[in-house]
């Protein structure tokens, strides 16, 4: 009992820090002997248990285990690390040093199972999807944050905006008068009118349906001093609302904003260089009449555990495309949250905005028309998602259910922001955008291997 009481006490005087990470590495020591050995405190119930459990169920638990770890161990360097470069680099590098955790931890995952996975990653186009879905969850989490900083209350019916941004594209694009122009044959030019009509009624358009929707739903609640859980229920019944009235009009299959024929070309996108990297997880032994190709045709005796390919068989330098239509969705998003940023410091209206999210009650004593700012708040808070939707068009197939789809993350991107923060939504979109992108290749790469084909 003193041995034990010393314990307590030692372990009580160590730093926080200490103590978190005596417990992480723990953690990370039993899953890691769990799933390469078989001997982790999971293993050793299924054995008590006469091997009851599901296979999978175990080496999962044992990996999301392995992966907490991680993101705690992040989560201590923004928490106890002192102010300094150690620390700001780690934070910077944290979705880096995340992925590379999270390849170490499938690696672990393949030894266990006694199998191997090639994870193929083109550094350029990782660069390019992150932007593009950075900027669809920003065009989503702009309005979110907009709306939150000023009327206190998280909106379900934000991704609505979007929603009908998408398909304000499409009936412009079936209209009499801009019809013609989308039958266009393909001459090498790309056609901007529909675009830049796209662009002005989405902003618009989206703009007065989310007044309408403020003026008839949320200034009565607001009136009757509504708490933010009221709104937020509310703005729920919205989205519903607007999302079955757009079945009704254009029905659940998927459509396309084609502004031109030319903008669907192949041909119509930028060009960057760009360097393959291959991740060889798990068993990693040649048969000996056995050779390994890298991606550049040369043949290797052994399977490098990372193979970095920078020209094709032929000796030319590796490249990937970035279609124009795609490269407009963060071109227009970002610039759109920036003239907004702008708009909310450097004008008399955001600090208006800004008054009103502070303390509604003394802005208005002070002579600012309250309902007013919230009429504004909710122009530009739809106006901005539903530009993000109608350019989403050009991107993607897309129906009604699609903007659904999109509001977790974004609402996962003005969390990480912190709630209420405009710059703060800019790098989380960044960060959110880089697993997106980051996840299709590694998931591509290790379903078939772990019996998850769907992947």
């Amino acid at each position: 009992m003193t041995a034990l009481e010393d314990f307590r006490d030692q372990w009580s005087q160590l730093d926080r820090w200490k103590r978190r990470v005596a417990i992480a590495s723990f953690f990370a020591i039993e899953s890691t002997l769990g799933l390469l050995s078989q001997i982790g405190a999971l293993n050793i119930v299924d054995t008590l248990l006469f091997d009851s459990l599901p296979t999978d169920l175990v080496w999962l638990l044992q990996t999301f285990t392995l992966i907490c770890v991680g993101f705690g161990l992040v989560k201590i360097a923004f928490d106890d690390m002192r102010p300094g470069w150690l620390r700001s680099t780690i934070i910077t590098t944290s979705p880096i040093l995340l992925f590379l955790y999270i390849l170490l931890i499938i690696h672990i995952l393949l030894l266990g199972l006694d199998t191997s996975a090639s994870v193929l990653i083109d550094l350029a186009s990782l660069g390019t999807n992150t932007l593009t879905w950075s900027s669809t969850y920003l065009s989503i989490a702009v309005g979110l944050t907009l709306t939150y900083s000023v009327q206190r209350y998280g909106n379900f019916a934000q991704s609505e905006f979007f929603m009908i941004g998408m398909y304000v594209g499409v009936a412009l694009m079936w209209t009499n008068w801009l019809f013609p122009l989308n039958e266009i044959p393909s001459d090498g030019h790309l056609s901007w009118t529909l675009f830049l009509w796209m662009l002005f009624g989405a902003f618009v358009l989206t703009g007065i349906a989310g007044v309408i929707i403020d003026r008839l739903v949320y200034r009565g609640f607001r009136g009757r001093k509504a708490s933010p859980d009221v709104m937020m229920i509310a703005s729920l019944g919205v989205a519903l609302v607007l999302r079955a009235l757009t079945y009704l009009r254009f029905g659940g299959s998927t459509q396309r904003f084609v502004p031109d024929a030319d903008w669907m070309r192949g041909s119509q996108a930028f060009e960057f260089p760009t360097i393959l990297t291959r991740f060889n997880l798990g068993k990693r032994q040649l048969e000996p009449d056995q050779v390994y190709t890298s991606l550049d045709c040369a043949e290797m005796s052994s399977i490098p555990a990372v193979d970095i390919i920078t020209t094709t068989c032929e000796g030319a330098a590796q490249t990937t495309n970035y279609a124009y239509n795609n490269a407009f969705l963060p071109i227009v998003s970002f610039a759109t949250v920036f003239i907004l940023l702008a708009i909310l410091t450097r004008t008399r209206l955001g600090r208006r905005m800004r008054a009103v999210a502070d303390n509604p009650e003394l802005a208005a004593s002070s002579g600012i028309n309250v309902e007013r700012v919230h009429m504004t708040s909710a122009f530009l808070s739809a106006g901005i998602s539903g530009v993000g939707g109608g350019i989403f068009g050009i991107t993607l197939l897309f129906k009604p259910i699609t903007a659904f789809s999109l509001l977790l993350p974004s609402f996962a991107v003005i969390v990480l922001g912190t709630i209420g923060s405009l710059p703060g939504a800019i790098v989380a979109a960044l960060i959110i955008g880089f697993v997106r992108a980051v996840s299709g290749p590694v998931l591509i790469g290790i379903g078939n291997p772990i019996g998850r084909s769907g992947y």
